[in-house]
């Protein structure tokens, strides 16, 4: 059996805000389980580098035994699940972005760790 890794991803949207969210929180409870999943508040922020209405964001801490490129493939079809598209991102539309912050000791986009609201919602992380 593989050995469970954390796992912390960042949740956006600036479209349909809480429906999105709720939704996307939806489905990572059942890909993940309710047992060992723990969610932040939801924040909203401004928008950083485009064009748009405000980001409801939150953040997931969990572990998972699935393999990196499996929850980056999870990830991704989670968010086409929930709506979100090419066309919609030109637009700046965004109905659900999910990043894998974190997983196992392995950080990921370095530039949203320094963003405000990361490190706000960092200080729920329940390890």
């Amino acid at each position: 059996m593989a050995e469970n890794k954390k796992l912390i991803l960042s949740l956006g949207s600036n479209y349909n805000h809480e429906k999105n969210i709720t939704e996307a929180i939806s489905l990572l409870k059942k890909m993940f389980g309710k047992d060992d999943i723990v969610f932040s508040r939801q924040l909203w922020t401004n928008p950083i580098d485009i064009k748009s209405d405000k980001f409801l964001n939150c953040i997931l801490f969990t572990h998972t035994s699935c393999g990196l490129d499996e929850v980056e493939k999870n990830m991704k079809e989670l968010e086409r699940i929930c709506g979100r598209t090419k066309e919609e991102k030109k637009e700046n539309i965004i109905k659900i972005d999910i990043d894998i912050l974190q997983y196992g000791d392995l950080k990921l986009h370095d530039k949203d760790w320094a963003r405000g609201y990361v490190k706000e919602l960092m200080k729920e992380c329940p390890f």
